[in-house]
């Protein structure tokens, strides 16, 4: 990986760090307003076959629900739906 690349990685890296604490900050006022503990959770897909595929998908196969639709008794907010 050249100089230039590094750098820009390590940008990102740093980026996504300081996102993922922001995002921690966020769920925390959420269950303080909601007045109850809630989950918020950054799923990636590991494998390229999920590279292009839409947010619904990846949180289906991730939790395993599809076909037979969302646990009962949870309430399933997915932050980033696809437009």
């Amino acid at each position: 990986m050249s100089a230039l690349s590094q750098e820009h990685q390590a940008i990102l890296d740093k980026q996504v760090a300081d996102w993922t604490k922001e995002l921690r900050h966020l769920a925390s006022q959420i269950a303080a307003a909601k007045g109850m503990n809630c989950a918020v959770v950054l799923i990636t897909g590991d494998d390229e076959d999920y590279a292009d595929v839409v947010p619904e998908l990846i949180l289906e196969d991730a939790l395993r629900v599809n076909p037979h639709g969302w646990p009962a008794g949870f309430s399933i907010d997915l932050l980033n739906p696809s437009t």
